[in-house]
């Protein structure tokens, strides 16, 4: 039986009319009375009962309706399952409580899984991102700590230690080290997306102005022209100088030397093997860099 047979018996089912299934499927009502036909022949039974300008189903035609009704569920629900994970397996999804890792990781990733679309998500808290990673929402998931559960497995990224960028004549800026505190009431820009660090930063500093920019390019501009108090990270600034007419002091608070690990389930362990030596090898680096 052809699949668009049946899923025109369940329409007809459903709507009660020829005209109303022609219009509902996009296809005319002499076509639909050719299949209705079609079916009860292969089936060697009378499914209407037929007037002079009327056709209903009978008996017969319900009990095939109802069939042709979880048949069709059925075909719909392979259909969307199979195109589902071939989509998923055609995506690499990342999730993130920072923006480091996200930059460092996704060219890894396009390099091993090439022709892969990659998605990456930051979130402040990490509830999500479990959340995100039991569903399969994501595939791999980054944490500013260690799981020591048996459902998942994790490797050590990278550390990253966060700086304040003062102006010279700033009153701080001769201090070898800083706290978060010490920057209570002054006006300090900051980029908005930023996971983590954002709340961390609204939490220990309550009483700071935070001039929030959403485009890390229009930020880094402002930041080399204005007189005001920004943060960067040994990973965020690597490849960028420290401006001129700028010093870097380290902040001493615990919360800002992190490290990061990469977290996914025990499940999908051998799928990420690849990716995970990587990561190993991308870890073994950052030791070096910064022991």
């Amino acid at each position: 039986m052809e699949t668009y047979i049946l899923r025109q018996l369940a329409a007809f089912a459903e709507y009660g009319t020829l005209s109303r299934v022609a219009e509902e499927l996009h296809t005319s009502q002499p076509a639909i009375s050719r299949s209705m036909q079609k079916l009860e022949d292969e089936l060697e039974v009378p499914l209407f009962s037929r007037g002079k300008n009327r056709i209903a189903l009978n008996e017969f035609g319900m009990l095939a309706a109802e069939h042709a009704k979880r048949i069709m569920q059925a075909h719909d629900a392979m259909q969307r399952e199979v195109r589902t994970a071939w989509q998923k397996n055609r995506t690499f999804s990342l999730g993130a409580v920072a923006p480091m890792p996200i930059h460092e990781l996704t060219p890894v990733i396009a390099q091993i899984y090439m022709g892969v679309h990659i998605t990456a998500d930051l979130q402040e808290t990490e509830e999500p991102l479990f959340s995100g990673l039991d569903d399969g929402t994501y595939r791999l998931i980054v944490l500013n700590h260690d799981v020591k559960e048996d459902a998942y497995c994790s490797q050590f990224l990278f550390r990253e230690k966060l700086s304040v960028l003062l102006p010279k004549k700033h009153r701080l800026a001769r201090r070898k080290s800083l706290k978060l505190s010490d920057l209570r009431g002054e006006n300090i820009l900051i980029h908005r997306d930023i996971g983590f660090w954002f709340p961390l930063c609204r939490e220990k500093i309550p009483d700071a102005n935070f001039l929030e920019q959403k485009q890390l390019s229009v930020l880094r501009q402002i930041v080399m022209a204005a007189d005001l108090p920004s943060f960067m990270t040994n990973i965020s600034y690597k490849d960028t100088p420290v401006p001129k007419n700028k010093v870097s002091v380290p902040l001493q608070d615990a919360e800002t030397d992190v490290r990061y690990w990469c977290v996914c389930r025990k499940d999908a362990r051998r799928e990420l093997e690849p990716l995970f030596s990587q990561i190993r090898t991308m870890a073994q680096s950052s030791t070096s860099a910064t022991s």
